[in-house]
């Protein structure tokens, strides 16, 4: 259902003219994560370039979250009233994405937006064992359980572990993607969602 009924006369969702703002900020954030991924992919790929970048994919991996924030926004705002509700019903819908979709889930959302809370509290809470501030682990299992780590990346996990924190990337990134090639799909359609 594209309309909604309020005030006597009915209103859009989204009102269509402006389906296409929507859809373009969709695409800027996933190319955005897209190239950090491929960056990453090419990094790990190559042993030369693994050697002088190998720390750069920790900061790919986070633009990458970042992005997948700013995208899941789109589709569950902070806000879920009013317009922003009617949007985020709008875009789910276009998007078919569920409440089981991996950009409804928190844990990326709550780690960028409150970064520097946690930072704080993982801070004070390290008194015992290593603090890595920076590395790159080929697998999990060179993580040790005293280890306490600021920011990493695991190789054949494609996971970035931040505060501790760890985050798979694969699933999210192959999500990234859906939602961008169905937004392109909306911009050759005249910048329209589907009814």
């Amino acid at each position: 259902m594209d309309k909604i009924k309020g005030e006597g006369c009915e209103k859009f969702k989204i009102f269509p003219l402006h389906e296409v703002f929507y859809i373009e900020c969709v695409i800027s954030a996933a190319e955005s994560a897209i190239r950090s991924w491929e960056e990453l992919n090419k990094i790990i790929s190559n042993s030369e370039l693994l050697v002088g970048n190998g720390l750069k994919t920790i900061d790919l991996s986070e633009n990458i979250i970042n992005q997948a924030g700013i995208i899941s926004k789109y589709f569950y705002p902070p806000s879920n009233k009013g317009i922003h509700k009617f949007r985020s019903e709008k875009l789910r819908e276009s998007y078919d994405i569920d409440n089981f979709n991996l950009l409804e889930e928190r844990g990326f959302r709550n780690h960028i937006e409150h970064f520097d809370e946690r930072l704080d509290k993982f801070l004070k809470d390290c008194g015992a064992g290593v603090i890595i501030p920076k590395r790159l682990f080929k697998t999990s299992e060179e993580i040790d359980s005293i280890i306490n780590v600021f920011k990493a990346y695991v190789i054949n996990d494609f996971k970035l572990i931040s505060l501790s924190q760890e985050i798979e990337l694969k699933p999210l990134v192959e999500e990234i993607y859906r939602v961008y090639n169905l937004s392109i799909d909306f911009i050759e359609n005249r910048g329209r969602l589907p009814r």
